[in-house]
């Protein structure tokens, strides 16, 4: 490609081939995504399944460079995991054939070209399973929702029970596969109808599951109690509301309680900004991507008895700040953590070109 050629395709918008069982590109930029679903539910997907035609198809057009980004998205369980298996033939039902084609065909896309990768990993875990490692030898940069403070301590595995040791991380090899993980927030879908109530009826608010979780929910639950018997307005809901109700909901409390689930991160993190309300979380246990600063975005807690219930009374006591908070909020969660953002954070750092295909230097 002469220098003329690339400096002409620098100005066309990015041409992504997105694969896996998430789809965030294809939320992002639809027109300039081709998108194919292999996860192990259908979850309304079946027409975007990754049968034989198409693998084949975008493995000629990635060797013929019509796509600028791989996009592949992590699996939690191997292919050939008895979990993944039982979960296609129960879920696809009679297009069974087609989910196990699509679960195993996508380990190919990587070969036979010289397309640049990035995999995204969203998933609860704070692991890296080795049926991903070839991924991550392969890909220039691999975006982990729940990476851990140490990133070493991702590639803990059956054969490492406590952390990969000295002689581990001294490998090479190695260190160029933990150079190449990087922070993404789990991030959120904005509303589809604004939601912002100026009136507050509540003073905390939290909806969702308690037992078989985090046990921050657990221990927590029991401070929200305490709050409740000192007067102030508790709505506890334990169990899945409706997101326009659940927003709502959010919505009419200052805050919102968002504790870590069976993962740090949560839609509820950046769902209670974009309603006017301000989450309040445990301290984080992982790296974070543009994350939410406490005091001004957000507020945290240690999980230490007390600590819940001792930062709710403080930020309680100035509604005043609350909003400020939750304003600040809003705003950063829609420059970095909508789907165009976090889709653009990734071009950036593989491509050194944001969507539009600009150049970011």
């Amino acid at each position: 490609m002469t220098d003329r050629e690339s400096a002409a395709r620098d100005l066309q918008p990015l041409r992504i081939l997105e694969i896996g069982g998430s789809d965030l590109f294809a939320s992002a930029v639809p027109e300039q995504t081709v998108f194919y679903w292999t996860g192990t539910k259908p979850r309304g997907k079946v027409r975007r399944a990754f049968g034989p035609i198409r693998m084949i198809r975008s493995l000629l057009q990635l060797r013929r460079g019509e796509f600028d980004l791989l996009a592949v998205h992590a699996v939690q369980y191997a292919p050939w995991h008895l979990r993944s298996i039982l979960t296609v033939l129960r879920d696809w039902n009679v297009l069974a054939v087609r989910g196990l084609f699509g679960i195993f065909a996508w380990r190919l896309v990587h070969r036979f070209h010289n397309v640049p990768i990035a995999v995204v990993d969203l998933a609860d875990s704070c692991y890296i399973g080795r049926h991903n490692f070839f991924l991550l030898d392969a890909c220039k940069a691999f975006f982990k929702r729940e990476l851990p403070s140490d990133t070493w301590l991702a590639f803990c595995a059956r054969r490492y029970p406590n952390f990969p040791g000295r002689r581990w991380r001294s490998s090479e090899r190695n260190r160029k596969r933990a150079e190449k993980l990087k922070p993404i927030s789990l991030g959120v879908m904005p509303p589809v109808v604004e939601i912002v109530s100026p009136a507050k009826k509540v003073d905390l608010f939290f909806a969702g599951t308690i037992e078989a979780n985090s046990t921050a929910r657990l221990t927590g639950i029991e401070e929200l109690r305490a709050l409740k018997g000192e007067g102030y307005i508790v709505d506890v809901s334990p169990q899945r509301l409706a997101r326009p109700q659940y927003l709502q909901r959010m919505s009419e409390a200052w805050l919102s309680w968002s504790p870590g689930g069976l993962g740090w991160d949560s839609y509820r993190h950046y769902e209670a900004p974009l309603v006017g309300s301000v989450p309040l979380m445990n301290y984080p246990s992982i790296a974070r991507y543009h994350p939410l600063r406490d005091g001004e975005h957000c507020l945290l807690y240690p999980i230490e008895p007390g600590g819940l219930v001792g930062a709710a009374r403080s930020a309680l006591a100035d509604k005043a700040r609350l909003r400020k908070i939750a304003e600040a909020g809003a705003a950063h969660v829609r420059k970095h953590h909508l789907p165009r953002a976090r889709a653009e954070y990734i071009t950036s750092t593989v491509l050194g070109r944001r969507l539009d295909g600009t150049r970011t230097d």
